[in-house]
């Protein structure tokens, strides 16, 4: 799914959880954002290659292949090696942390610890608006 706008920062919402990704959509469109979401780990390349996102925001378990494969993907890849990855998931295993980190991974988000506030103050800082 894809809200478009003309020069707005974009950021691509990779969860499969139909209610959160929705808050997450709507709250993000409603900062003012243009947002493409993905619910599948095997869209995620291909839809990142074709939207070119600023940020993307990466649940770890989802269908398809899970989170660090397709983080894995994504800074391997040439034309997505560049753009900030922000987990947002339930996982609270530091190993989990350590690991998104070390493939490349900006940030660590806990969802049920997260405020949404909190969550797009990040994302605007790290994309400077």
């Amino acid at each position: 799914m894809l809200r478009k706008k003309k020069n707005l920062k974009k950021v691509l919402i990779i969860e499969d959880d139909a209610l959160l990704l929705r808050v997450l959509s709507d709250a993000f469109v409603g900062e003012g954002f243009e947002i493409m979401t993905v619910e599948n780990g095997l869209e995620v390349l291909e839809t990142t290659k074709k939207f070119l996102p600023h940020l993307i925001l990466l649940d770890l378990i989802i269908p398809g292949i899970d989170g660090f494969a397709v983080l894995k993907q994504l800074k391997a890849d040439k034309v997505t090696e560049k753009i900030p990855v922000v987990i947002l998931s339930n996982l609270e295993n530091v190993g989990d942390v350590k690991s998104t980190k070390a493939l490349g991974a900006e940030e660590y988000f806990i969802k049920a610890n997260i405020k949404m506030e909190k969550l797009i103050d990040y994302v605007k800082s790290k994309l400077k608006i």
